[in-house]
C-alpha cells in the first residue's frame, strides 16, 4: 500500500502548475515562468498566475509592477509543449 502511495504521489506531481518563481534577469528585472504539467486542459489561468508572482515580489520591495513583456504558449499541447506563460518585469 505504502509503494502505491508513493507511486501516484510521484506521477500525480508530473500534474501540477509548476514555477520558476521572480528570477533576475538583470538589474531590476525579473523574469517569472508557470507552466502546466501533464494533461493540460488548455484552460490553465497561467498567465494570471504569473502576474500575481510578479505583484508579489514587487510589493516585497515596497515597489510596484512594471511591466515589460508577456508571453503565452499557443499550443497545440501535445508531445511536452505544455502551456507556459512568461512574464518580465521590473519594480519601480
Amino acid at each position: 500500500m505504502t509503494r502505491f502511495i508513493f507511486v501516484l504521489s510521484l506521477l500525480l506531481s508530473g500534474c501540477a502548475t509548476s514555477s520558476t518563481g521572480a528570477l533576475p534577469a538583470g538589474p531590476d528585472i525579473y523574469v517569472v515562468a508557470r507552466q502546466a504539467g501533464a494533461f493540460p486542459s488548455g484552460r490553465e489561468p497561467l498567465l494570471a498566475e504569473a502576474l500575481a508572482e510578479a505583484g508579489t515580489k514587487c510589493v516585497s520591495l515596497g515597489r510596484a509592477v512594471k511591466l515589460i513583456s508577456t508571453t503565452e504558449n499557443p499550443g497545440p499541447y501535445i508531445l511536452g509543449n505544455y502551456p507556459k506563460a512568461t512574464v518580465i518585469f521590473s519594480c519601480s
